[in-house]
């Protein structure tokens, strides 16, 4: 009996791939299959759902790849020109007024420092330049031009007996505005931790709104060449969403890129990412050929620079697809092997573990990934939503609930976080409110009913018995939600 992936259109066709992972003894070898089913099942991703799997992809340009930044070479005669693409890590300041605190500033800020140089290609001004500007007050725009640099991250540190408060900014030196800010706070039980964490959530952060700039720089471009192409790509199909129908413009835009340069591995892996979409939707009207396709980007990508995280989270993704879980997750790992700043690979971590139905695992790696998420956004969104349908598996229903709330809460369209709290609200008496949850939901799904969820599940995506009485429960709660049979 092979295994079958789920999408998110009518059953319409099915097809065979072999498992490349399974001996075939003779003729009878074992195949998994591809199905294309419908909406729910992405509300189900409790039981590994494909489109819980692909969190993080639609903003994948948070990722910031070799590629996508041009090589930067900071030139010594003329360094009141700024890098295209560069940053310093000014000192944070220490606002406890005591200066024999300021060690945890200055560790804060050589941690980040060290974050920012894992960005491949993005030049940073060393920590011993940086300290020269400790306790100066200097415009942004002159150390952009004293130091050559685009950017400018500070901030400041401030601490009572149990709590530390950062706040960071991130300044244009061009224009001097402000393009991101923030505050973070956390308590001391784990110094170390504790830094850790808050470097992890500002690397986040900031390589978010780099890119991002970077990216709105790249639409005023007259002659795009391939890097502007890819960045661009990745911008339009992450504000798109990464299920949205414009997010195709953005998939579109990567195609040019990889006309014009085969090897830029940001277009290479968010194609890859495109055509899993595709076969996820039930778009494709080849999804057999369009797998092969998406693993040959991604193994692309791999090929042309095995140190980029990117290509090892989309390759992740692929084998996700191919319900090769124990693989999917190594490469996952790989990627955060080489930048452990990166939520898209927890995320992926997460929902893998959920698809084998290890649901305590798959919680601690979605909490990693929403740690490292900008707030209100749709990857926050699924993220809030994996987290909230492995507490489902784990039977418990009032953290289902309030983790379904959360992504609901970002997006009240999510009919995969509806039909999760449909079904917490079912099983734990809240007729009422389950109701009302299902038929948003039904409004949303082209699944109607318990016999086409039933079709569009069987079997589920991994032969852990965890995953089947997921199921089970999923559906005993629609149907006191007031899900029809038919």
């Amino acid at each position: 009996m092979g295994y079958q992936l789920m999408t998110t259109e009518d059953p319409k066709t099915e097809i065979e791939v072999s498992r490349p992972d399974t001996p075939a003894p003779k003729a009878n070898a074992r195949r998994w299959t591809l199905r294309r089913t419908s909406g729910l099942v992405a509300a189900l991703a409790a039981v590994g759902t494909v489109l819980a799997g692909l969190t993080g992809y639609w903003t994948t340009y948070r990722t910031i790849t070799r590629e996508l930044l041009a090589p930067v070479k900071p030139a010594p005669t003329a360094p009141t020109e700024a890098v295209r693409f560069s940053v310093v890590v000014l000192p944070f300041a220490n606002l406890s007024g005591d200066p024999s605190r300021d060690y945890l500033a200055d560790a804060i800020t050589e941690n980040l420092t060290t974050g920012m140089s894992r960005i491949p290609r993005l030049f940073v001004i060393a920590r011993n330049t940086a300290f020269t500007y400790k306790g100066k007050n200097i415009d942004a725009k002159e150390i952009g031009k004293d130091l050559g640099v685009r950017y400018v991250l500070d901030g400041s540190v401030q601490r009572d007996q149990n709590r530390v408060r950062v706040n960071a900014q991130l300044v244009d030196t061009h224009s001097g505005a402000h393009l991101w800010a923030d505050q973070f706070d956390t308590t001391r039980a784990d110094p170390l931790q504790m830094q850790d964490e808050i470097v992890a959530r500002i690397a986040s952060a900031v390589r978010y709104e780099l890119v991002k700039a970077e990216a709105q720089k790249s639409v005023i471009t007259t002659n795009p060449d391939a890097r502007d192409l890819a960045i661009r790509c990745a911008s339009v199909a992450g504000r798109a969403g990464l299920f949205g129908k414009e997010a195709e413009a953005g998939y579109r835009l990567c195609e040019r890129a990889l006309d014009a340069d085969p090897n830029n591995v940001i277009a290479l892996s968010m194609s890859s990412i495109g055509y899993i979409v595709s076969i996820v939707l039930g778009r494709s009207t080849d999804p057999r050929a369009d797998l092969k396709r998406a693993d040959e980007l991604a193994s692309r990508a791999i090929a042309v620079d095995a140190n980029n995280q990117l290509g090892h989270v989309a390759k992740g993704n692929v084998l996700r697809v191919e319900r090769r879980f124990e693989d999917a997750i190594a490469e996952f790992e790989r990627a955060l092997a080489l930048d452990p700043d990166v939520a898209e690979a927890y995320g992926g971590v997460g929902a893998t573990y959920g698809d084998i139905g290890q649901y305590e695992k798959a919680i601690e790696f979605f909490d990693k990934a929403i740690r490292l998420s900008p707030q209100q956004t749709q990857e926050l969104a699924i993220w809030c939503h994996g987290k909230g349908v492995a507490y489902f598996g784990l039977q418990q229903y009032d953290q289902a609930i309030e983790w379904a709330r959360r992504s609901i809460a970002i997006n009240p369209n999510f009919a995969s976080a509806l039909g999760i709290l449909a079904a917490s609200l079912g099983l734990t008496g809240h007729e009422a409110e389950a109701r009302n949850a299902e038929q948003r939901r039904a409004a949303l799904s082209k699944i109607k009913n318990i016999a086409v969820l039933n079709k569009a599940f069987a079997p589920p995506p991994s032969a852990d018995p965890r995953t089947r009485a997921t199921f089970d429960r999923i559906i005993e709660g629609l149907r006191k939600a007031g899900m029809p049979e038919e």
